[in-house]
C-alpha cells in the first residue's frame, strides 16, 4: 500500500538529519528537527518533497498495477465461484448468437453451487428461456468438478410493497413531478443483480431527493412467485436475484414540511 507524501518525506527528512556530514554542514545539534531549521519553501525541503511526490507517484502506480494483475488472476483462477460466473456469462449455446444468460450469482455452499441466472436488462430483468437452460445445465455438467452439485435457479421476480410518508419542502420538492416514485423506482429495479435490498437503503435514496425533510415507511411487504405478501423485514436477497415493484404497488403520501413534525 502506498505511503502518503508526508510519510515519505519524513523518512527521508529523518534520515538527512541523521547524517554526520549534514549535522557538520549546517551546525546542527542533537534537538533539532528538519521542521525546525528548514521551511517549507527552503530549497532542501522543496527538493525533498518534490522526491518524496515522485516516490509516492511510483507507489501508487505499483499499487494500481497490483491490483489489476490481481483481478484478472481472480477472474481467471478456474472453478472458483467467480469463474463459473464468468463461465454462465459467457456461454453461448449453438442455436443462438449471443448469451442467453444476461445476468448470474454463484453462491459457493459446500460442495454445492447455487446459481441464480436472469436474461433481459436493467430495469427489466426477466427468466432465462427454459430449452437454454436446459442447454447450460448440460454445459456445466461438462466443464464443473467431479462430485460438485450446481442448482441453477430461473425464478420470476420477486414483487416489492411499500408505502411511505415523505415530508417535503414545498418551495423545493413539486409532489406532482413523482421524484419520490421514481427515485423508489429506480433504487429497486435497477439493483445490483442478487444483491442485498434494505429498508434503510430505499430511505436513504428518498432522504437524498432536494426538498425532502423526514420520510418514513408504513408498509414494506414482499411476494415471491405468486404468493401472499409477507413482511419484508430490515434487509433480504431475492429468491429470483432481482425485485420488480409496479406502480400499483408503490404509494407515496406527502405531507408539507412543518417545524416539530416527528415521526
Amino acid at each position: 500500500m502506498a505511503r502518503t507524501i508526508a510519510e515519505i518525506k519524513q523518512g527521508m527528512t529523518d534520515r538527512f538529519m541523521a547524517e554526520e556530514a549534514v549535522r557538520e554542514r549546517y551546525g546542527l545539534t542533537s534537538g533539532d528537527t528538519f521542521e525546525s531549521k528548514f521551511s517549507k519553501v527552503s530549497i532542501e525541503g522543496l527538493l525533498l518533497y518534490v522526491v518524496a511526490f515522485g516516490i509516492w507517484v511510483v507507489e501508487k502506480l505499483m499499487d494500481e498495477h497490483r491490483t489489476a494483475v490481481e483481478g484478472m488472476l481472480a477472474e481467471r483462477l478456474p472453478h472458483t465461484a467467480r469463474w463459473y460466473r464468468n463461465l454462465v456469462l459467457g456461454w453461448v449455446p449453438e442455436w443462438a448468437e449471443e448469451a442467453p444468460v444476461k445476468w448470474c450469482s454463484v453462491d459457493d455452499r459446500h460442495s454445492r453451487l447455487r446459481i441464480k441466472v436472469a436474461a433481459g436488462e436493467a430495469g427489466a430483468r426477466r427468466t432465462v428461456d427454459a430449452a437454454a437452460v436446459a442447454g447450460l445445465e448440460a454445459y456445466l455438467a461438462e466443464e464443473k468438478d467431479a462430485g460438485l452439485r450446481i442448482e441453477i435457479v430461473n425464478e420470476n421476480r420477486n414483487r416489492l410493497k411499500m408505502e411511505v410518508t415523505v415530508w417535503y419542502d414545498a418551495g423545493v420538492l413539486l409532489p406532482s413531478e413523482g421524484a419520490v416514485e421514481r427515485v423508489l423506482q429506480e433504487a429497486v429495479s435497477n439493483m445490483e443483480f442478487d444483491g442485498l435490498l434494505s429498508r434503510n437503503g430505499l430511505e436513504d435514496a428518498v432522504q437524498g431527493i432536494a426538498g425532502v425533510r423526514l420520510v418514513r415507511t408504513d408498509v414494506l411487504e414482499t411476494s415471491y412467485d405468486g404468493g401472499s405478501w409477507k413482511p419484508f423485514g430490515v434487509q433480504r436477497r431475492a429468491e429470483s436475484g432481482y425485485w420488480v415493484m409496479g406502480d400499483e404497488d408503490l404509494t407515496v403520501h406527502y405531507e408539507l414540511w412543518r417545524r416539530g413534525v416527528t415521526i
